[in-house]
C-alpha cells in the first residue's frame, strides 16, 4: 500500500565506468509473451557452455551484458537480472555490485540489462507506470533462457538505487514469474501496484547516504511488507558494523531482510561488507525459489 515516503523524488545517481567485453549479436528472441504465459520448463537445445567472461549483446535496440561461469547444468542454472542505478549502465553494476564473483563461484547466472532514459553519462529506469522497460525486461529475460540454459524456479531480481526501483516494479507487476528479490540504496517503491503473489526481498543500505536516505530506502522493507501480510516474528538478521539489522516471517511462506550498515556510502560497498551483502542476498535466494 502506497504511503507518502513512496512519492518522494529521490535524486539517483550511478558509478559509470567501462571495461573489456567480448561482442556477439542477436538476431532476434524468444517471444516473451509466450516466456510469460509458459514459464516452466527448461529451453529447447539451450547451452550450458561459459561465455569465458562478460559478454556484450547488442538486443532490442539497446545491449545487455550476461556471464555464464562454467558448470552450468542441463537441468538450469539460476538467474539474477541486476539493474544499475540512475545515471549508471550496465558495466557500472557489474562493477559495484560485484556479482561476477557470486555467478562463478555458484554456478548461476547473471544479466545486467541497460535502462531507456539518457541521464547524464548512462542511463535510468521507467520505473513508473510507463510500461517500456517493463517490456524489455520481459524480452531479455526471454531472450538469455532461450540461449542458455536457465532452471525458470529461479530467477531473481537485484537493484541499486533507481535500479532498486525498477526491480521492484518488476517483481510487483511479475510477481508469477520471479522468485525473489533485494535492492542496494533503492529509491522510493512503486506506488499504484498490487502484486499477485507475496514475493520475498531483502533492502540493504547504508546510514551517511545522503542520495537515497535511511528513510526512503526503508520504504522498500514497508511495501513489501505489506504485500507480504502479516510478516511477524522480527528477530535480528546478522551483520558486521549494523546500525539495524531485522527480517520477518510472513504468512504466506516468504521473508523480508533489512539491513542498514553504519557509515558507508551512496555507492556499492567495497570489501568485507559488499562480500557480506553479497552473501545474504544469495542466501535469500536460494531460500525462495518461485513456488
Amino acid at each position: 500500500m502506497a504511503i507518502s515516503v513512496f512519492q518522494r523524488v529521490a535524486a539517483v545517481v550511478g558509478v559509470c565506468c567501462t571495461a573489456l567485453s567480448l561482442i556477439v549479436s542477436t538476431a532476434g528472441s524468444a517471444d516473451a509473451d509466450e516466456l510469460f504465459e509458459n514459464p516452466d520448463g527448461v529451453a529447447a537445445g539451450c547451452s550450458t557452455a561459459s561465455t569465458n567472461g562478460t559478454k556484450h549483446v547488442d538486443f532490442d535496440g539497446r545491449y545487455y551484458r550476461v556471464r555464464v561461469p562454467a558448470g552450468v547444468p542441463a537441468s538450469g542454472a539460476p538467474l539474477v537480472v541486476a539493474f544499475h542505478g540512475g545515471r549508471g549502465t550496465p558495466e557500472s553494476m557489474e562493477s559495484g555490485s560485484g556479482w561476477n564473483s557470486v555467478a562463478d563461484r555458484t554456478a548461476s547466472i547473471v544479466v545486467y540489462p541497460r535502462g531507456s532514459k539518457a541521464e547524464g553519462p548512462g542511463w535510468g529506469w521507467e520505473a513508473g507506470d510507463n510500461p517500456v522497460d517493463l517490456q524489455h525486461i520481459r524480452k531479455v529475460v526471454a531472450n538469455v533462457r532461450a540461449q542458455w540454459c536457465v532452471n525458470p524456479k529461479r530467477i531473481h531480481l537485484l537493484g541499486h538505487s533507481n535500479g532498486g526501483q525498477m526491480a521492484s516494479r518488476v517483481g510487483c507487476v511479475d510477481s508469477t514469474f520471479f522468485a525473489s528479490g533485494a535492492g542496494y540504496a533503492p529509491a522510493p517503491p512503486p506506488a499504484g501496484c498490487d502484486p499477485a503473489r507475496a514475493i520475498s526481498w531483502a533492502v540493504f543500505a547504508s546510514a551517511d547516504d545522503t542520495v537515497v536516505i535511511e528513510p526512503v530506502a526503508y520504504g522498500h522493507v514497508m511495501y513489501w511488507s505489506w504485500e507480504n501480510r502479516p510478516c511477524q516474528n522480527e528477530r535480528p538478521d546478522g551483520g558486521t558494523n549494523v546500525k539495524d539489522s531485522k527480517r520477518w516471517d510472513c504468512a504466506s511462506g516468504t521473508q523480508v531482510v533489512w539491513r542498514v550498515y553504519n557509515d558507508g556510502s551512496h555507492a556499492w560497498p567495497t570489501g568485507a561488507r559488499r562480500t557480506e551483502i553479497q552473501n545474504r542476498i544469495w542466501q535469500l535466494f536460494q531460500a525462495y525459489p518461485r513456488p
